[in-house]
């Protein structure tokens, strides 16, 4: 007889992945069907809806085949997914436009405004964080003057997991920790706020926001439609969900504000819990949100600065954009390379932001210190170290010099590479404890099923049965001081890069 599971369904901001877990943590099949993003205006970031839908369906589908099981074995389904973004329908649930992803930049200048004019002031207090465009809070004044027909037809306004949530159960809602990243939602009350809505200029839009729900509340049970087209089987019920953040600090084991949780996807996300949630704006530094634990809040510094920076160099300079090749050899000959070599000498600096930066605000990627000495090798291993200098100065804008005072978690694509978490382990200088599982969010969420289905009896207990740890990679002492170098000389860079955007 098979084992009985969880399932977690987490939709990214680059495809949809499925992950099948035994409730003791391990993963025993993940499906990934990727959805390219569609790009009708510049700095537009969109997908059809029944496309995420369909992707969801496959990805369950073929994640139960893999592991061996049915939809008779799973015990519950848990789901997680990018914040923020957009997915409006109507009152019968059908999407009256395309999901909007949180990469959209269409209300960049309504984030300005917003600013500008004192907005972000006067409702810092009650949502501890500042607009960005893909949020809620600047998304729907933007559909508000630009596409009001849109907001006519619509009911709802849902988050990713919410609209695959209602595709599963015919049941309407959000959940707490995703509401709290909107920018809409009061953190003390955990309610949607209509002093917020006002303040936007958009209290005629409260009507949209759907009811909040807890994370391990079960928020639906498995339709008999959806049933039928995912495997599973009817009645099977769905927790509220998480965060993508929130699922991958469950899944990390953290369970205190001395834990550090660094992800280091497409980006490096670096959170941490916290007590208490600054509400000066003048003191405005991290976004903050609700925790996954209750009575919690999230801490979070996080910047598209990681390995999808790897996978440009990959790309552009190594293959030169040729797609034939096999990817694990040449990951393997990578790290093989980067640990040849002697951190001290080379003293080539790589600035990951070719994708965003956290600082200054608008700069690009460059490599400096480049001489007719400066190898092949050294770039790469410039690209390694990049990526780990930029987590150090975003954990110190998160914990300030207080860094040797916390544990710290990482997972991630850095993980898969021994030497590039060896690095990023002597660039902090601490300590890195890895899990055995990759996919944390959908762990995160799975466990987040699990508690709502009643299969572990509390947050502690999941993380007791399932959160599997993994090797923990300790900093080589006799390389802080060429570290400690090299941080300084990127901050230099930093700085000089902001006199180059003046």
């Amino acid at each position: 007889m098979a084992e009985k599971v969880l399932l977690g369904l987490d939709n990214g901001g680059s495809e949809t992945k499925c992950a099948v877990y035994a409730l003791d943590g391990r993963e025993l099949a993940v499906s990934r069907k990727r959805l390219p993003i569609e790009v009708p205006h510049p700095g537009w970031s969109e997908r059809d809806a029944e496309k995420v839908w369909n992707a969801n369906v496959e990805a369950v589908r073929e994640a139960l085949s893999r592991a061996h099981v049915s939809g008779c074995d799973v015990v519950g389904v848990g789901l997680t997914g990018y914040g923020n973004g957009a997915c409006l329908v109507d009152a019968a649930g059908q999407a009256v436009c395309k999901v909007i992803v949180s990469t959209d930049e269409r209300a960049n200048g309504i984030c300005a405004e917003f600013a500008d004019r004192g907005i972000e002031r006067k409702i810092y207090p009650f949502t501890c964080q500042s607009t960005w465009a893909a949020q809620p809070a600047a998304l729907l004044p933007w559909l508000k003057r630009n596409s009001p027909e849109l907001l006519e037809r619509a009911r709802w306004w849902l988050g990713i997991k919410d609209y695959v949530r209602l595709r599963l159960t015919g049941e309407v809602s959000t959940e707490i920790t995703e509401a709290s990243s909107t920018c809409l939602l009061n953190l003390h009350t955990r309610e949607f706020d209509e002093k917020i809505f006002e303040a936007l200029g958009i209290p005629e839009l409260f009507r949209l926001m759907p009811p909040v729900r807890e994370s391990t509340e079960v928020a639906g049970h498995v339709s008999a439609e959806a049933a039928q087209l995912c495997g599973l089987l009817e009645g099977t019920p769905v927790a509220a969900g998480y965060f993508d953040i929130d699922a991958a600090e469950f899944a990390s084991g953290v369970v205190n504000d001395r834990t550090l949780c660094l992800i280091t996807g497409t980006w490096s996300i670096n959170e941490r819990l916290a007590m208490s949630a600054n509400t000066d704006y003048d003191r405005n530094k991290n976004t903050v949100t609700l925790g996954y634990r209750p009575g919690y809040f999230n801490v979070e510094e996080s910047w598209p600065t990681s390995a999808s920076n790897f996978d440009w160099y990959i790309r552009e300079v190594i293959c030169q954009g040729s797609s034939e090749v096999d990817r694990e050899e040449l990951y393997a000959r990578c790290n093989s390379m980067v640990s040849s070599l002697d951190p001290r000498d080379s003293d080539v600096i790589f600035v990951p932001y070719l994708y965003g930066s956290s600082y200054p605000s608008d700069a690009r990627g460059c490599f400096l210190n480049l001489s007719s000495y400066t190898t092949h090798e050294h770039m790469l291993l410039a690209v390694y170290e990049g990526v780990c200098l930029s987590t150090l100065w975003n954990v110190r804008q998160l914990v300030g010099e207080s860094l040797p005072e916390f544990q710290i978690r990482i997972s991630g694509g850095v993980t898969r590479s021994r030497a590039w978490t060896q690095i990023m382990a002597d660039v902090l200088q601490a300590p890195m404890q890895m899990l055995e599982n990759h996919e944390l969010s959908a762990h995160g969420a799975a466990m987040c099923a699990g508690v709502a289905s009643g299969v572990y009896d509390s947050l502690d207990d999941a993380i007791a049965r399932s959160v599997r740890l993994g090797e923990k990679i300790h900093p080589r002492a006799e390389l802080a001081e060429c570290y400690r170098e090299k941080y300084e000389r990127y901050v230099q860079a930093l700085e000089a890069l902001a006199v180059l955007g003046r």
